[in-house]
């Protein structure tokens, strides 16, 4: 085992790369969007490398946005490992990555390779091959050994390989490869990282500063609301909870938080994608079969060249795709940025300065350093005074946000959530100098003498914009009962008639009557969510307090109501319509509905022209009648002439029956004549009359 141990440290050594300087992070900027920025800032003297490790999972959001800050020097470039580094790394040696995990391996793998191996005697020669041996001993237990081949100009020459004391490949050549394979294992060590080395120049000592956009966990905001009973004020307290999934611990950094939607893009820049050609096949000539001449024809195109010209178009005219190749080797990246500032900051990513933090909150509750809050052009932005530490894999909760507020309670009534009580709710309103992010809300009040704190409730945050109110609801008020009832009505007002059309205005009205009964011992301000409806308005009424708001979707009216006591609101949606109806076609029926529906305020002048036109109406449906009456008649000649048709069919048309059956034919078919000059004048009654109809029709105007 000895020998062993050291035949395999033998393979092992190899020379560990020079170590690149590193730049510490200084910044942090997280953002709702589910990116990060990242700002390394540090001083370099003379040409160095910068190496910067990052997710495998990170890498394109790197390459898309990595920006170097370099005042006075100048920029090489940067370079990473290929996405598949030791695949590549392996992709020309005559061993495979597997080989390196024995020697017996290795050395099968190189056969052909000048060897040197040392045990009893020194072997000098190509290797042959490494074959296992079993043996048995007389316990009967199974030993497996190893024997090295080695060609040699005196033969083949064998050794045990556990026998050996070293074993050595001569040719400078192998020795390097099995170096650098080694080195490649140990750099690419750590699969789901790669190594960014940025190449700086310059001559003298100066700051740098490096800049990147990767993904990164959301910051989440948990907010606490604390309520002193009879205050309209309130305390309100934020805190975000950070994670630090870099991989890079977070050493006294700068954090800023970042709540919007900005727009983000990712792309797959890591990839290596290869362009689809056509392919151009070889030309091969013909074999030459000379035939006879028979005499000159003019110059004929090479059918050759016809041929030719054919393949080239065909593969011209296929369609070429994109091909992943995730195997081959990222290209390197080049860059250059001046800067007449050295140093990265804030302001420069278009952050700013911040105002001041607002007056202590005269409340006991432990203060906290809290960030410098602003709301940028899209974004809202807080930047922590203090620098933060944070080790990698860990998570962090630091307050944001603390101050006082004023707060109303209110009793917000929303139907769709529960049809007999309102919710226990509180209206902010956020007077501060930036927009509050939305997140989660814990409710505690403040009661009694000794203002005990109670945790009331929970609820959820929304997104609160500077000098805006937001309603939050968190407890469901069993005390209070309301019920509503709902009806729908319509009244109608003036009728015209204009081109032939009746118009006839409608008021459409909506009422709901809310009742509401207080608790014995409680006074009630409720805020009633009333649906609104596109093209409708509202009636205020004068139980409400105020004018109503109103939301994308709903009214929001509210009542104050006594403790004990019980008050009815009726609230109601009114839209005027006008109701369109030809009078070409309008029944004598709906003519007096109308009328009717009408009542006094319909004019003399048009109730006249309606009977008249009813009249007129009346004599087209007589006219229509007496058609129909006649076609009835007719079509009942036609059943009776089919069923004498079927009698003739049965006996013979020279018998009494047959003669018979035939002069009632005869019969019939003279009537069909009258009927038919019947229908004919009754058609014509029918068009006079509705002639006349449309002309009167066509003649009013009210």
């Amino acid at each position: 085992m000895k020998h062993a141990l050291l035949l395999t440290t033998a393979f092992c050594v190899f020379a560990l790369p020079a170590a690149a300087d590193t730049l510490p992070l200084k910044r942090v900027a997280i953002s709702t969007s589910g990116l990060a920025l990242f700002e390394h800032q540090g001083s370099v003297a003379g040409a160095t490398e910068i190496e910067i490790p990052v997710r495998l999972d990170a890498v394109d959001d790197v390459l898309k946005s990595l920006v170097v800050l370099d005042s006075s020097g100048g920029f090489g470039g940067v370079t990473l490992p290929g996405r598949e580094p030791l695949s590549q790394s392996f992709r020309d040696l005559p061993f495979s990555r597997e080989d390196l995990n024995s020697p017996i391996s290795l050395m099968n793998a190189l056969q052909g390779a000048e060897i040197e191996i040392t045990g009893a005697t020194t072997i000098k020669g190509r290797l042959m091959n490494v074959v296992p041996e079993t043996t048995t001993t007389e316990d009967g237990e199974s030993i497996t050994r190893h024997r090295v081949s080695v060609v040699t100009a005196e033969g083949v020459k064998t050794a045990l390989l556990e026998n050996l004391n070293n074993v050595r490949f001569t040719e400078a050549t192998v020795q390097n490869q099995i170096d650098r394979a080694l080195e490649a294992v140990y750099t690419n060590r750590i699969r789901d990282q790669r190594a960014l080395t940025i190449s700086l120049k310059g001559t003298d000592t100066r700051p740098v500063g490096i800049t990147y956009v990767q993904a990164a966990p959301l910051w989440k905001s948990a907010y606490r609301l604390v309520m002193p009973e009879g205050s309209d004020k309130a305390f309100l307290q934020g805190w975000a909870i950070l994670e630090n999934t870099t991989g890079i611990d977070w050493n006294k950094v700068e954090v800023t938080l970042l709540s919007g939607a900005p727009v983000t893009y990712r792309q797959s820049l890591y990839e290596s994608y290869y362009l689809s050609r056509p392919e151009l096949p070889v030309k091969v000539m013909d074999r030459i079969m000379p035939r006879v001449d028979s005499g000159s024809m003019g110059d004929v195109g090479s059918i050759e060249g016809y041929i030719e010209n054919e393949m080239l178009r065909e593969e011209s005219d296929a369609v070429m795709k994109k091909e992943r190749r995730a195997n081959a080797p990222a290209p390197a990246l080049m860059a250059k940025m001046a800067m007449a500032d050295s140093a990265v900051s804030m302001e420069s990513m278009g952050y700013g300065g911040a105002p001041p933090m607002p007056a202590a909150v005269p409340m006991d509750m432990a203060q906290a350093t809290m960030a410098v809050a602003q709301d940028a052009a899209t974004q809202m932005v807080f930047t922590f005074p203090e620098p933060v530490t944070l080790a990698a894999g860990n998570s962090l909760m630091v307050p944001f946000v603390s101050r006082e507020l004023p707060a109303e309670r209110v009793w917000l009534y929303q139907p769709e959530t529960n049809q007999g009580h309102p919710l226990a709710a509180v209206e902010m309103d956020n007077n501060g100098e930036t927009g509050l992010p939305p997140g989660i809300l814990t409710l505690y009040e403040q009661t009694g003498v000794q203002k005990a704190t109670l945790h009331v409730g929970d609820a959820e945050m929304p997104m609160v914009p500077k000098s805006e109110s937001r309603f939050i609801s968190y407890a469901l008020d069993t005390k209070t009962k309301i019920t509503q009832e709902a009806q729908d009505d319509r009244q109608f007002g003036l009728l015209t008639i204009s081109k032939g059309l009746m118009n006839h205005k409608v008021l459409w009205r909506n009422t709901t009557k809310y009742t509401i009964k207080a608790p014995a011992e409680e006074d009630r301000t409720i805020v009633i969510e009333h649906p609104r409806r596109p093209d409708w308005e509202m009636v205020t009424p004068e139980e409400m307090d105020g004018e109503p708001e109103m939301t994308d979707t709903h009214y929001r009216v509210k009542v104050s109501v006594p403790k004990g006591k019980t008050k009815t609101l009726s609230l109601t949606l009114q839209r005027d319509d006008t109701e369109v109806i030809s009078l070409n076609g309008i029944s004598p029926y709906e003519i007096d509905n109308r009328i009717s529906l009408s009542g006094k305020d319909l004019k003399p002048e048009v109730r006249r022209a309606l009977e008249k036109i009813k009249e007129l109406q009346n004599t087209v449906y007589s006219a229509q009648n007496d058609i129909n009456r006649i076609e009835e008649k007719r079509q009942e000649i036609f059943r009776d002439q089919e069923r004498l048709r079927e009698n003739l069919k049965t006996v013979a048309a020279n018998n009494e029956l047959g003669k018979r059956y035939l002069k009632e034919l005869n019969d019939q078919e003279d009537a069909l004549a009258r009927i038919k000059k019947d229908q004919e004048a009754g058609q014509q009654r029918l068009n006079a009359a509705q002639e006349t109809l449309s002309d009167y029709i066509g003649t009013l105007e009210f």
